[in-house]
């Protein structure tokens, strides 16, 4: 085997010799991939303002970072924003859990974005301080903390934009769509008007009914499961955009976001400032809907309980994604599977399966599947 950047002989399964092939390999696919900035094929719907403002800050500013909860669009409006300009280099770092020196051996650009931070935010910052002439646009569910860094918070589409992103995204599945106005604004409201829960349900019209769909949403996250193939993982459901932040948070900000899901009043002032801080509360300490449901089922499931035997556990405990899990495991599928299969996370999976054991009062995944095939 040989270095995929050098052509060196490796002794081991690596696929780069050294560090520094890694580095070179890292800044090649992550040019490769993004600059110059394109456009999405599908349309843009809404935020004129949002733009006019975002152009407006990265005038004035030489870091810019983007800020809203799970959803919301923040990467999108970003691309949206640079699409049009020149030497522009964009870092997606969604999956990345290190940032090496990407401008160390070559010209810096115009305007660097780096998105998806909220992962490596100590890297960022350490890349910026490196460079400190370089202008930045970032995205991330809290700011980078940097010296000069202006944050800008995006929010939930107006509920006129919504209505149009949902209409826009279901005509191109059923070109009949009809968009019955009670219904849609119903359905736009119960999604909280995020950008990526709506394209997630509008891709539903293919073999729902906008009532059925409506209906559905108290089980969101069963159902807001078919993003496109070539999105990120973490755009592919809406469970995977939360979780993707949940799995960031400390146990103790875990803790305090199922308490304030079941009640916000009993969580303390600091502890929801901070939460408020990783975009998972609202700037006026509200919860979104989305967000709530997402948490609701950790506090069920977390909450000190005795022992029971499975069928004394079952009728108290039908959370739907657990119950999938449960199912899945009853399958015979992997930890592994049951993640692809959701689009979460393996950790959540993992966790999921501890829960299960200790609702139900057993040890094993067979004892799991057991009671699965008598639930």
């Amino acid at each position: 085997m040989t270095c995929e950047v050098c052509g060196a002989a490796l002794t081991t399964s690596a696929k780069y010799c050294s560090s520094a092939c890694r580095q070179r390999a890292y800044r090649r696919r992550a040019a490769r991939d993004v600059v110059p900035a394109s456009p999405r094929l599908d349309t843009f719907v809404g935020r004129a303002a949002e733009l006019t403002e975002l152009t407006k800050l990265l005038a004035r500013n030489r870091i810019v970072t983007v800020t809203g909860p799970p959803g919301v669009g923040k990467s999108r409006l970003v691309h949206e924003a640079v699409a049009h300009r020149r030497h522009v280099l964009v870092i997606e770092l969604a999956d990345v859990t290190r940032v090496p020196d990407l401008l160390a051996n070559g010209p810096e650009p115009g305007l660097l974005v780096l998105d998806g931070c909220e992962a490596v935010l100590a890297d960022c910052a350490n890349l910026i301080a490196r460079h400190p002439a370089i202008r930045v646009l970032a995205t991330s569910r809290e700011p980078l903390t940097v010296p000069g860094e202006q944050e800008y918070r995006l929010g939930p589409l107006g509920q006129h934009d919504a209505k149009r992103l949902f209409s826009d995204r279901a005509t191109a599945f059923d070109s009949e769509f009809d968009e019955n106005a009670a219904l849609l604004e119903t359905a736009c409201e119960r999604l909280d008007r995020l950008p990526l829960a709506l394209e997630l349900a509008a891709r539903l019209v293919r073999v729902l009914t906008l009532e059925e769909i409506v209906a559905r949403l108290d089980d969101r996250f069963a159902v807001l499961t078919t993003g496109p193939r070539d999105a990120p993982a973490h755009h592919r459901s809406l469970h995977a955009a939360i979780d993707r932040s949940y799995e960031l948070l400390t146990s103790d900000e875990k803790i305090a976001l199922h308490t304030f899901a079941l009640s916000p009043g009993t969580v303390e002032p600091g502890m929801a400032q901070r939460l408020q801080a990783r975009s998972l509360l609202e700037a006026d300490f509200t919860m979104l809907e989305s967000v709530r449901q997402f948490a609701l089922p950790g506090v069920r499931i977390t909450t000190p309980r005795p022992r029971a035997e499975p069928e004394q556990a079952a009728p108290s405990w039908r959370d739907e994604r657990l119950l999938r899990v449960a199912a899945m495991v009853a399958e015979g599928l992997t930890n592994k599977q049951i993640a692809d299969g959701l689009h979460v996370s393996l950790r959540t999976v993992e966790a999921d399966v501890r829960d299960l054991k200790s609702v139900l009062g057993v040890r094993s995944r067979a004892q799991i599947a057991a009671w699965t095939t008598q639930a």
